[in-house]
């Protein structure tokens, strides 16, 4: 015997839980920390000390014999760099920008994965929804054409009449069908947004109407993950600005040893130092100069993409919810008592058949209708938390 598949259901927060907690795009992003924070630890170091030997006055030929230890010259050094201009701490600062700015790209992955979850769901939620609308009109419309049936046999109606009938239920059938294929894709999508390996059969729970309140401009701005980057873009260019200042000025490097010279043993030290004469960093510093500006010029472009965003979708959410409330709402009470006052006089002889099948057809079109602005008003509000950078 067959056992039918557990179905599991599913709600919008369990699929952003599990979407944000084990996407596979998101292991990208925090291996770019892990990246990050290597080279935050590496710009920490100091330089390492140069250990130098060298002999001089070493000779192979002539005589007397070369007594090497004695004879020749021996040099056994340190060296040490010193840096200058606080090099160490701007190199520090930029590594904590880039570390910043990769944790900011993971929360952009998120509220791009957010999104789409989201957008997938109420795909998912609509299809459903139009299954279940037409197989509950399939049940509906079984108990006319049983009607007719029984009216049939009986002599009461011609045979026409129920031809029509079951002709009107096979369509509704291939509708079902239509629609249940379609909520089969939709329901695979959500977990292929979800970042699911395995497809599993899953049904959907809807979140209640939702009672919070609309999000503000301000609160976008601060929470939508690309203009938090394009803050810390500026962050990271003004450091690399302030490290390749520091990177003009020369470094200092301390010697200091030991000398063996004709069994006199010595010290030696000095100090030596770049001469800034050719190269004084300055093609790197005008090309960092650069990159602040087109930073800056880039955050004001990215705001003022967020807000049309934000704006849009606010503005559709209100659209969209005055169409269900004004229109779609009416119309559908309206079809649906339609339908009922010709259904209850086809059974008493007061409409004929054409009528009855009129009235059932723009029944079902009423609520498909509804379905579409339905879901059109919960993808906006969907949309309007992803344009907030809302996430769970």
């Amino acid at each position: 015997m067959l056992i039918a598949p557990h179905l599991t259901a599913l709600t919008m927060e369990e699929a952003l839980r599990e979407a944000l907690g084990s996407h596979p795009l998101l292991a990208v992003n925090a291996n770019r920390i892990e990246s990050a924070s290597g080279k935050l630890t590496q710009a920490g170091l100091r330089p390492n000390p140069l250990f130098v030997y060298q002999t001089e006055d070493f000779r192979t030929w002539q005589s007397p014999g070369h007594r090497f230890w004695q004879d020749a010259d021996h040099f056994f050094y340190l060296q040490q760099t010193f840096e200058t201009a606080a090099k160490r701490s701007r190199r520090i600062d930029v590594a904590t920008a880039n570390q910043r700015r990769a944790e900011i790209e993971l929360t952009l992955q998120k509220q791009m994965i957010a999104a789409k979850v989201r957008a997938a769901f109420w795909d998912a939620v609509g299809a459903t929804r139009k299954e279940a609308m037409i197989r509950q009109s399939i049940k509906n419309f079984a108990e006319l054409t049983e009607y007719h049936r029984i009216q049939v046999r009986e002599g009461a109606m011609a045979e026409s009449d129920l031809m029509r009938v079951e002709l009107e239920e096979q369509k509704l059938n291939l509708l079902a069908n239509t629609a249940s294929i379609d909520t089969q894709r939709q329901l695979i999508r959500l977990q292929r947004e979800m970042g699911r390996a395995e497809i599993l059969p899953i049904t959907l729970e809807p979140p209640a109407e939702s009672t919070k309140s609309s999000p503000q401009l301000p609160a976008a701005l601060e929470q939508r993950a690309e203009a938090q980057l394009a803050r810390q873009i500026i962050q990271v260019a003004g450091a690399q600005v302030h490290l390749e200042t520091a990177l003009a000025t020369p470094n200092v490097d301390g010697v200091a040893g030991y000398k063996r010279s004709k069994n006199f043993d010595t010290v030696i030290w000095g100090v030596q130092a770049q001469l800034p004469v050719f190269n004084r960093n300055q093609g790197n510093l005008a090309s960092a100069s650069a990159e602040d500006k087109l930073a800056r010029n880039a955050l004001a472009a990215t705001e003022a993409l967020v807000k049309s965003e934000f704006e849009g979708a606010l503005r559709e959410v209100s659209l969209r919810k005055q169409q269900l409330d004004t229109y779609v709402l009416p119309l559908r009470t309206r079809a649906a008592e339609t339908a009922r006052l010709l259904r209850e006089a086809y059974r008493l002889g007061g409409a004929d058949l054409l009528r009855l099948l009129d009235s059932q057809r723009n029944l079902l079109e009423t609520e498909q209708f509804y379905i579409e602005a339905l879901s059109a008003l919960q993808q906006a509000e969907a949309s309007l938390e992803s344009a907030a950078g809302v996430l769970p």
